[in-house]
């Protein structure tokens, strides 16, 4: 089984960007702590389906958002939990699957610019063209840990548990 690099678009490109963003550069020995939600986003014909991908999150309540200070090293964790219920729909089609799963989900901005990416439970994630393993979309249970580079481009993907391939099933 192909177990792609998580394109950070979806929890992924979309939703990696804003969070970068969100970075802070506090020193309080306590994290930050705030909510964010997911938003739906459209993923055009060959972008990581050959098709055009949406992606809903109806009725989602906000996820955690820990924002850790700067370690002595200079790296930062930002650690995102929650539960989503996430709709992905071949545009073309109108086929579509519900998924529903709880996760942790630790980012872990490196001094030199790079970037880890740990997760627990199930999530779904996206691989553009540019990263390791794209383009694809699956559905993930499991133990997830990816790497990218400062422009979110995945470098490296290890994953152990079961895997959907969203872009077959919605074919």
């Amino acid at each position: 089984m192909r177990t792609p690099v998580r394109a950070f678009a979806s929890s992924c490109v979309v939703a990696f960007a804003a969070l970068g963003a969100m970075v802070s550069t506090a020193t309080a020995a306590a994290p930050d702590h705030s909510k964010v939600s997911a938003s739906p986003a459209t993923f055009p014909a060959g972008t990581v389906c050959p098709f055009t991908v949406t992606w809903d999150v109806p009725e989602s309540k906000p996820n955690n958002l820990l924002v850790f200070p700067v370690d002595a090293n200079g790296d930062q964790v930002v650690r995102i939990t929650g539960h989503d219920n996430s709709v992905v729909t071949n545009a073309d089609t109108g086929e579509s699957i519900t998924l529903r799963g709880g996760f942790r989900e630790d980012l872990i901005f490196r001094a030199d610019g790079t970037i880890d990416v740990w997760i627990n439970g199930t999530i779904l994630a996206a691989y553009g063209v540019p990263d390791f393993g794209g383009p694809s979309m699956w559905w993930f249970k499991g133990h997830l840990h990816d790497t990218a580079d400062a422009t979110f481009t995945g470098t490296s993907h290890a994953f152990v548990g079961n895997a959907t391939d969203l872009c077959a099933a919605l074919s």
